[in-house]
């Protein structure tokens, strides 16, 4: 656990940060070799079987994820202001409110598994593959969803080292499990593509029995009978109020990319490979500036908490300049090195060579989006920590449904710049945003906001 109100804010930046930003490499790099194991043991079928649940499996937990960090703005502001007795009926009631919503959530999609899968038109020949697969990790979202709860909680105390100790132990048992459940070994059956989501399922179990184990030795708030059980109301409606709003901001922008994607995919297939290339490099290199938002939402949230709003602000300054630094070498790489990096995507074909074109004109605009995102992310990790997610979603909603989609088909169509032109949109409507944020962040409410009521002694 770490005190954020008193100290170097520069360094605590920064060092809680990096854990973080390992933490999701872990996450994105285990689901690759998850589906490397797939395609390796079973061969394609497999493969589009996992792909086509992809959607929805991703969507499903979405509401789990925003849950998480209203629980981690609500700690860290109780642990800011060291009000133990708020921090135990924190932990308590947003632990079995959002546990019930998560089963809430298993069902519906354990009911409607087989429409969901014709909406996102899943093949006939691999449907009861995709099936099997989708039914499992739906039944055991649960211990998923106690994972990113003990990551919301870990965080909002300040500790991000043993979110990391937890998430590799994630990776590790996916590693170990999900092989031997495709492939079987001694008693255990060859179970095919079951076997891939039930060596997920037995991985989370794994990891949530340990590491609560684990943390028993080192972390007295994790220790369940030293919770405050008695039902407040006030902290619950504060999780869904701070936490819905979150989920809904990354649905938002979920299902701009999947318009975009549409738009995209009008320019033929070397388009949309490029753009697959490209969004592929975005995510990864997008890392630490999440990384470095969700590390400003720990830090400013203990600070509001303590009703230092100074520290704040200076939360906000350390974390753009760290941002900009990193994003100056993104933009920088992927400028001048565009052909060089998405090469190693492809194998070397006359048609890889074309591919390799449109990456390189991808990334003429979208090298400099990343300044944007250094930005951003910070701003909008400064604002999730006083709780104002319901701004964040409206922000979000008008930068991508009032400004990217409408400009990328307008450059694209009638402005006669075809893809270019959706790259061209995606660049000034990040732009944009920021401003947007900005303006928000300089005269919005968000500073008078006061979760827990006025600090008390403990």
């Amino acid at each position: 656990m770490q005190d954020f109100t008193e100290g170097n804010i520069a360094k605590q930046v920064i060092d809680f940060t990096l854990p973080i930003m390992l933490g999701n490499v872990l996450m994105s790099v285990y689901g690759i070799i998850n589906l490397i194991w797939v395609g390796r043991l079973l061969g394609h079928k497999a493969v589009a079987a996992v792909a086509a649940s992809l959607p929805i499996i991703m969507l499903m937990p979405a509401f789990l994820i925003g849950l998480g960090m209203a629980t981690n703005v609500l700690i860290a502001q109780a642990f800011g202001r060291g009000d133990k007795a708020m921090l135990k009926k924190i932990l308590s009631n947003s632990f079995f409110s959002s546990i019930l919503f998560c089963l809430l959530i298993s069902i519906v999609a354990l009911w409607f598994r087989r429409e969901l899968l014709e909406w996102v038109h899943a093949p006939a020949e691999i449907q009861e593959m995709a099936l099997s697969y989708l039914t499992i990790l739906m039944a055991t979202l649960v211990f998923q969803f106690y994972i990113n709860w003990m990551s919301g909680m870990l965080r909002g105390l300040g500790d991000a080292t043993t979110v990391v100790k937890i998430l590799i132990m994630l990776a590790v048992f996916n590693v170990i499990f999900v092989p031997l459940c495709i492939s079987g070994i001694g008693p255990i059956p060859s179970l095919g593509v079951a076997g891939a989501a039930w060596g997920t399922a037995l991985a989370a179990v794994a990891t949530c029995v340990i590491g609560y184990i684990y943390l028993l030795r080192f972390n007295p708030y994790i220790n369940m009978s030293n919770w405050d059980y008695s039902l407040d109301w006030r902290i619950i409606r504060q999780v869904f109020v701070i936490g819905v709003p979150a989920s809904l901001q990354m649905i938002v922008l979920n299902l701009s990319v999947v318009m975009i994607a549409a738009l995209v995919n009008r320019y033929g297939t070397t388009v949309t490979a490029a753009f697959g290339i490209g969004m592929q490099i975005d995510m990864l290199a997008a890392i630490p500036f999440i990384s470095v938002g969700i590390a400003a939402t720990t830090i400013a949230g203990q600070n509001l908490g303590a009703q230092k709003i100074d520290r704040v602000f200076q939360t906000l300054r350390i974390s753009v300049y760290f941002g900009l630094a990193i994003a100056l070498v993104c933009t920088a790489v992927l400028f001048i090195f565009p052909h060089y990096i998405g090469a190693l995507f492809l194998k070397e074909s006359a048609e890889s060579a074309r591919v390799l074109e449109k990456v390189s004109d991808y990334y003429h605009w979208m090298a400099f989006i990343f300044p944007c995102f250094a930005v951003l992310f910070a701003i909008q990790g400064v604002l999730r920590s006083a709780g104002d997610t319901m701004a964040l979603l409206a922000l979000s909603f008008i930068a991508m449904f009032v400004i990217r989609i409408p400009l990328a088909y307008g450059l694209a169509g009638p402005a006669g710049f075809k893809q270019d032109g959706i790259w061209m949109a995606m660049l000034a409507s990040s732009a944009l945003a920021v401003g947007l944020n900005w303006l928000y962040y300089k005269k919005g409410p968000w500073k008078e906001k006061r979760l827990l009521g006025k600090p008390k002694p403990s």
